[in-house]
């Protein structure tokens, strides 16, 4: 950890430098300069410099070496990097033939697959800024989204019909993937209908284009989501390198991609892929045997997932061994959501020690790393700063806690927002790093953070601290409990209570007295909860694995 006001820039710059060497050398590492002509290395650079390390750079890089490589298989088949690039550009000469330039914005609302894929690597063409929209937002919300915004274009699923904003003045929407029953009241029903009619405009492309951000939005639990602004990744060696070194990734790789590709880790494993010459596999819907069905069919080197995700994969795998081939599996990618203690022994029980787990946020990116050693060392640690990053947990007031101590975790990497976009919202920063919002501690012996929850998600019970999580992973462990899920209420004597929603299966007969029971005998008394919901039914999740707090069962 480093002291939190040592952050002049020309302090920044050296610690960016390391990050970028040390980044470098994990990169090579990877073969992936290896193979290829000199010509077709030379296109490559060329793509880079004039669209940059958007998808749309990286994607004519990557044809300009392997145009026959697979670049996609999704539920619709498979797409090579030539043919991924021959839609993409289509889609950009049609956009421009209909006045689309680099000042305008266009959403995507679209789940993994090529609806997703196609409209992101036709933006480095025109340089549009994009909007990577939530597909768990609500019709309002996107209204107010495409208002606020002045969304230009808008590529969606046909599964979003019902909540698509017809109504805004001079939106124009294109549904990115048509499924059955589509809307054909909407101006493009199918992408193929957009590539077919193109305007009246000049279609040509750009010979040099100032490019637009990459527009992510934020949960929006409450109210009209934060836009957060983000320019086109810059080749941050620094911040990937952890990660690319400590699993031992390849270029070429084949990768199962269940992470959400307009989410914060979809998407940075989308660009990546690219640049190393992968294949992403995928599917729209998660489906836990499907993904293994995948990993067999197509011997995946990695899986990219989430805690929630990974914790039904698991379930599967252990319930049919034997079934599915998982042996080309070399690593797995966790983020989005912290693994418990439990799950973490299970993959590597059944995977080997071959887990690695990203922490960050949609407006820092990726500020924390934990390889297969730190978490063999520590299951639920958040691993270490990436290398040029810097992390410090901090007071209510701005000051550095001491090792050991809980403080709110704050960040900055070169990855970083530019900031919200619009007046409505403001990033909270102290000495030019982010507040993340989560409550961690630094171990004073290892130096690895560990991170305890959001900041207000705190239960005070009669003045003790109870963090949910620790709560409902042992809950957890209970024989007959799939999931579990503990928040705050209040209560007249003690401020806060503890109230815990508990998934049975049915393996096991679990009462509410077996859950307070189980508490008590492994945590404090406060943190025993006095109301338990049993119940069947999932618990209400977004697309990400979080949990939905307003469609919990009262």
């Amino acid at each position: 950890m480093i002291n939190v006001f040592d952050s002049s820039e020309r302090q920044q710059f050296v610690r960016d430098a390391r990050g970028m060497l040390r980044g470098g050398k994990a990169v090579l590492g990877t073969g992936l300069l290896k193979g290829g002509t000199a010509s077709q290395h030379l296109a490559s650079f060329r793509n880079l410099a004039r669209y940059g390390a958007s998808m749309t750079g990286l994607l004519e890089a990557g044809t300009a070496r392997y145009p026959d490589r697979t670049a996609l298989i999704d539920d619709d088949g498979e797409l090579t990097y030539r043919e991924l690039r021959t839609q993409a550009r289509l889609t950009a000469r049609v956009l421009a033939s209909r006045g689309i330039t680099e000042k305008s914005r266009v959403g995507i609302l679209a789940r993994n697959g090529r609806g997703f894929m196609i409209p992101l690597s036709a933006k480095g063409y025109l340089g549009y800024t994009v909007f990577l929209l939530n597909v768990g937002a609500s019709r309002q919300q996107l209204h107010d989204i495409a208002v606020e915004h002045n969304l230009d274009v808008l590529f969606a699923d046909s599964e979003f019909d019902d909540k698509l904003p017809t109504d805004v003045e001079g939106l124009t929407i294109v549904h990115a993937w048509a499924g059955p029953g589509h809307r054909t009241d909407i101006d493009f029903p199918t992408i193929q209908d957009l590539w077919a009619a193109p305007g009246t405009g000049d279609d040509s492309l750009p010979k040099k284009v100032n490019q637009g951000g990459v527009v992510l939005m934020s949960s929006g639990t409450s109210g009209t989501p934060k836009a957060v602004s983000h320019g086109e990744p810059t080749l941050p060696l620094g911040v990937l390198g952890p990660a690319i070194g400590s699993l031992g990734v390849k270029a070429g790789s084949t990768l199962q991609l269940t992470a959400s590709m307009f989410h914060v880790l979809g998407w940075a494993v989308s660009v990546i892929a690219l640049l190393a010459g992968c294949t992403i596999v995928t599917q729209r819907v998660f489906d836990p045997e499907n993904v293994l069905r995948q990993v067999d069919k197509y011997k995946c080197d990695g899986i990219i997932s989430s805690a929630v995700f990974l914790k039904d994969q698991l379930a599967v795998d252990l319930a049919n061994p034997g079934k599915y081939d998982h042996s080309s599996v070399k690593f797995i990618v966790n983020a989005g959501n912290a693994m418990s203690e439990d799950l973490v022994l299970g993959l590597e029980k059944q995977y080997g020690y071959i887990l690695g787990s990203a922490y960050g946020s949609t407006e820092s990116l990726l500020i924390a790393w934990a390889g297969p050693e730190d978490i063999k060392a520590d299951p639920t640690t958040a691993g270490f700063p990436v290398w040029n990053g810097r992390v410090a947990l901090l007071d209510e007031e701005g000051r550095e806690v001491e090792p050991g101590q809980v403080g709110i975790i704050h960040a900055r990497t070169m990855m970083a927002m530019k900031g919200y976009l619009g007046d409505r919202d403001q990033a909270e920063e102290t000495a030019g790093m982010l507040n993340l919002g989560d409550r961690g501690i630094i171990d004073p012996a290892s130096g690895r953070l560990t991170v305890l929850g959001r900041d207000n998600d705190m239960i005070i019970v009669g003045g003790e601290n109870i963090w949910p999580s620790s709560v409902s992973d042992l809950i957890c462990r209970i024989e007959g409990v799939h999931d579990a899920y503990c928040t705050g209420v209040e209560d007249e004597k003690t401020f806060q209570r503890v109230k815990a929603y508990v998934v049975v299966d049915g393996t096991a007969e679990v009462t509410e007295d077996d859950v307070r029971k189980f508490v008590e005998e492994n945590l404090i008394t406060p943190a025993v909860p006095r109301d338990v919901v049993l119940q069947t039914e999932p618990l209400p999740r977004n697309v990400i694995g979080k949990v939905v707090k307003r469609d919990l069962v009262n």
